[in-house]
């Protein structure tokens, strides 16, 4: 009888790890769910000996491998969409990826499902190509396609995986969009002003200083800081590059990329929209593993793992591991100080009826609607400011050009 080395979380929602014997893959897994484990990785024991002689060749493995590409949400979400809609309409899983290949909008997309579709043919499940694919696939999809699998509803399964990845990238566009716009005004200003301090208010002061005349006090700061700018400008800038390479060396350090994090949440207006954010993806992406049958702790395991900021992530933890010790979510939560009291009062709500997946997908929905409106706003009320901060800018320097003109005129 063939045995399976295998990768699972348990009860407790921990990953252990073991061998067990089985007649094939899908017995192995069967087992593996009587024991009350949810397996994440499953593979022959000769076969297993062979990937790791492979993986010092360079070849495809479920480790080195999965860190080459990583995976745009869009992307993904979009494939597995493909693929629930094919299954549904009855073809078998080889062929539903043979068709996604041949009409892939994209080499990046058709490579991905070849990907896929070399690990399906070689006998292997769906969740198991998936992680052992070169391109890095989120541990909560590849744990609800392992669900999915054993349940026999993989295409309910795969549209509702679907749908969540959109919802998370929908909630850092949001963020994203909500900075792009004021940025590219404040950088285009930047240019257009240090343009102007370097090429055009010299060439025209210099016609008012060689007249040795008292300039207003607006054309003076104008032409101090066209004087600064020409000294100085090249310093400034190597500074600032000096200081993105230097933040981006530091974020390379947990402890100081926590650090950072921690610090984004208490900044204004900015830490509010990412705890949104997370709060409603860890939240969408639980509700949408116990729906789909995933063991609670597990589920809250990997849950914690799609939190992008990382102090929010050591609480969700913290909150996983007291429910670990027996601790009701709800309790968990509040000691965690993570969420406002609707997050815990729909958790205890979930919790005492027997929904909990329901509450917190209406959770994830209700963030995301409250992020988006923030946003919305913030980009209404900063448009116009920035925009008149433009005028003002430009206003000064004409001013700095024009009184002068008017004084010479005023003394012929």
């Amino acid at each position: 009888m063939p045995a399976f080395d295998y990768s699972a979380y348990n009860s407790a929602g921990k990953l252990v790890s073991g061998v067990i014997s089985a007649d094939s893959e899908r017995q192995a897994r069967r087992l593996l769910k009587e024991k009350e484990l949810l397996p994440a990785t499953l593979a022959t024991v000769t076969e297993q000996h062979t990937n790791n002689n492979s993986d010092k060749r360079g070849s495809k493995s479920s480790g080195r491998g999965r860190r080459e590409a990583r995976v745009n949400n869009w992307d993904l979400s979009l494939l597995l969409q493909q693929q629930a809609i094919l299954i549904q309409s009855g073809l078998p899983l080889e062929e539903a990826l043979r068709m996604t290949i041949e009409q892939a909008e994209t080499d990046r997309q058709r490579r991905m499902v070849e990907s896929w579709r070399s690990e399906i043919t070689e006998g292997r499940s769906f969740s198991e190509a998936l992680r052992r694919s070169p391109y890095k696939i989120p541990e909560s999809i590849i744990a609800g396609v392992g669900v999915g699998e054993e349940s026999g509803h993989l295409h309910k399964v795969l549209m509702r995986l679907a749908e969540d990845l959109e919802s998370n990238a929908e909630n850092r566009k949001t963020i994203s969009r909500a900075m792009i716009y004021p940025a590219t005004l404040i950088a285009t200003s930047i240019i257009v002003v240090s343009i102007m301090m370097v090429w055009v208010v010299p060439k025209i002061t210099a016609i008012f200083l060689s007249s040795k005349r008292e300039l207003p006090l607006v054309t003076r700061i104008i032409v101090g800081l066209s004087e600064f700018t020409q000294a100085y400008g090249l310093f400034v800038l190597a500074l600032i590059v000096a200081l993105v390479f230097a933040f981006g060396r530091a974020m390379q350090n947990p402890a100081r990329k926590e650090r950072w994090h921690e610090l984004m949440l208490n900044m204004p207006g900015m830490g509010r929209w990412i705890r949104m954010a997370n709060i409603s993806d860890w939240a969408r992406s639980l509700g949408v593993l116990l729906t789909n049958g995933v063991p609670a702790l597990a589920a809250l395991t990997i849950s914690s793992a799609v939190v992008s900021n990382l102090h929010l992530r050591r609480k969700f933890e913290a909150v996983t591991e007291g429910m670990r010790q027996g601790s009701s979510l709800q309790k968990a939560l509040e000691d965690s100080q993570i969420g406002s009291g609707f997050l815990i009062h729909m958790v205890g709500s979930g919790e005492a009826s027997s929904e909990l997946d329901k509450m917190l997908l209406r959770v994830s929905e209700y963030y995301s609607v409250r992020l988006n409106n923030a946003v919305e706003v913030f980009l209404k009320l900063v448009n116009p400011i920035l925009i008149i901060f433009m005028g003002m800018i430009i206003l000064s320097v004409v001013a700095a050009v024009m009184l002068p003109i008017m004084d010479m005129n005023n003394m012929i």
